[in-house]
C-alpha cells in the first residue's frame, strides 16, 4: 500500500478549478511503484565467483564450482606436469637438470647407440673406433634433444591454459568441445602462477 503524496497548495495547478471550500486543501497525488529489482538493473550473466566457498588454500578461486571437469583445469594440469617424470627436472635446479640430461644422454649412447653402431655399420676392428664414437654421440645428443623438445612442449601448453582467460575443456569426452571463461580470482591466480613458475 502506497500513501498519495500531498501537493502543497502554493504550487500552481496545471488546469484551473472553480472556487469552492477546499481549494487551499493539499490536493493528493498517487505515486507509482518503484520498477522491480530485475528490470532496473541489466542483467548480468552467472558467474562461478559468487556464493564460492573458500578452497583448500583460504582463496575462494572458484575452481571446485567450474564445469571444467578436474583433470583438465589448468592448475591440476600443472599440479600433475610438475609432479611427472621427466618435467618435474625443468622445475628444479639448473644444475641438477644439466646433470640429468647429460645422464640420460650418455646411458641412450652407452645402452643403445654404441650397440646400434657396432652391429648395424660396419664390423671390424682399427678404423671403426670413430663410427663408433659418432654412432654413440649422436643418438645421445639425439637422445637429449627430443627429451628436451617434449619438455618445453609439456610446460608451453600448460603455460598457455593458465595465461589463457578462457579454458577449452571436453564434457563426456565425445569431442562436444566447451570454453569456460575464468573469473577474475582464478585468472589472477592462474596468470601468478604461470608467469612465475611456468616461464
Amino acid at each position: 500500500p502506497l500513501a498519495p503524496l500531498a501537493v502543497p497548495p502554493s504550487l500552481p495547478l496545471p488546469f484551473p478549478m472553480a472556487a469552492s471550500p477546499s481549494l487551499h486543501a493539499p490536493r493528493l497525488l498517487p505515486l507509482l511503484p518503484n520498477p522491480a529489482p530485475s528490470l532496473a538493473r541489466p542483467r548480468r550473466r552467472f558467474t562461478a565467483a559468487s556464493a564460492v566457498p573458500p578452497s583448500r588454500n583460504g582463496s575462494s578461486a572458484g575452481t571446485d564450482w567450474c564445469p571444467v571437469p578436474p583433470e583438465q583445469r589448468p592448475v591440476n594440469e600443472y599440479e600433475a606436469l610438475a609432479a611427472s617424470q621427466p618435467f618435474s627436472w625443468a622445475a628444479g635446479d639448473l644444475r641438477l637438470y644439466c646433470s640429468r640430461l647429460a645422464f640420460t644422454g650418455a646411458a641412450f649412447a652407452l645402452f643403445v647407440g654404441l650397440p646400434v653402431a657396432a652391429f648395424g655399420g660396419r664390423g671390424g676392428v682399427g678404423g671403426d673406433a670413430l663410427h663408433l664414437a659418432l654412432g654413440a654421440t649422436g643418438s645421445g645428443i639425439l637422445a637429449v634433444t627430443l627429451a628436451v623438445v617434449r619438455m618445453y612442449l609439456g610446460w608451453a601448453y600448460v603455460g598457455n591454459r593458465l595465461l589463457s582467460a578462457t579454458v577449452e575443456y571436453e564434457e563426456t569426452g565425445w569431442y562436444d568441445g566447451q570454453i569456460w571463461v575464468k573469473t577474475p580470482e582464478v585468472l589472477a591466480r592462474d596468470r601468478l602462477l604461470g608467469s612465475f613458475s611456468v616461464s
